[in-house]
């Protein structure tokens, strides 16, 4: 999805048709937001596969409660069965909480911006030099998207690896 948002960054950057540019440009947003929904789709679905059918919009709400509270509870675990000191346990708990949070607001953050470009057409796209961006939002902060969900998933995977939970 990634590689797909480039190409509609780059062919709305080059029109000159500011009807054109805005469906390039929306097409990119989209995909951009499409990416990361799937990276953390296919990161989710190897915890639990239940949790592939997670709608876009409650997927914020499935990582900061379920997946948050899997590792949790494998903690405590840990400490009470004197696998881990407490002080372990609340570095890799702070650690998880970061990866999440961050990972569950981007997927906010791109899902509204998602909404606007597929269901706010009176929001137009804007250009000034190379710097397209639609309501608040820059294209070229959504191609970092993907980047970011998926090194906000490496993390989480890590934390899950090392509480033995994958």
């Amino acid at each position: 999805m990634k590689v797909v948002g480039q190409e509609l960054e780059r062919w709305a950057l080059g029109q000159t048709n500011a009807d054109d540019k805005d469906l390039f440009a929306r097409s990119a947003f989209n995909r951009y937001y499409y990416a990361v929904f799937l990276i953390t789709r296919e990161m989710i679905g190897e915890f639990e596969a239940g949790w592939r059918r997670t709608n876009h919009a409650g997927m914020p709400d499935l990582l900061r409660g379920a997946v948050k509270r899997k590792v949790e509870t494998a903690l405590k675990d840990a400490v009470r069965g004197g696998l881990m000191s407490q002080g372990d346990s609340l570095k890799i708990k702070a650690k998880n909480a970061v990866a999440i949070n961050a990972l569950a607001v981007l997927l906010q953050e791109a899902y509204h911006v998602r909404v606007v470009a597929d269901y706010e057409p009176e929001i137009v796209v804007q250009q000034k030099h190379n710097v397209i961006s639609l309501d608040t939002h820059k294209l070229a902060s959504a191609k970092t998207w993907p980047d970011r969900a998926a090194s906000y998933c490496k993390c989480i995977r890590k934390v899950w690896e090392e509480v033995g939970l994958a």
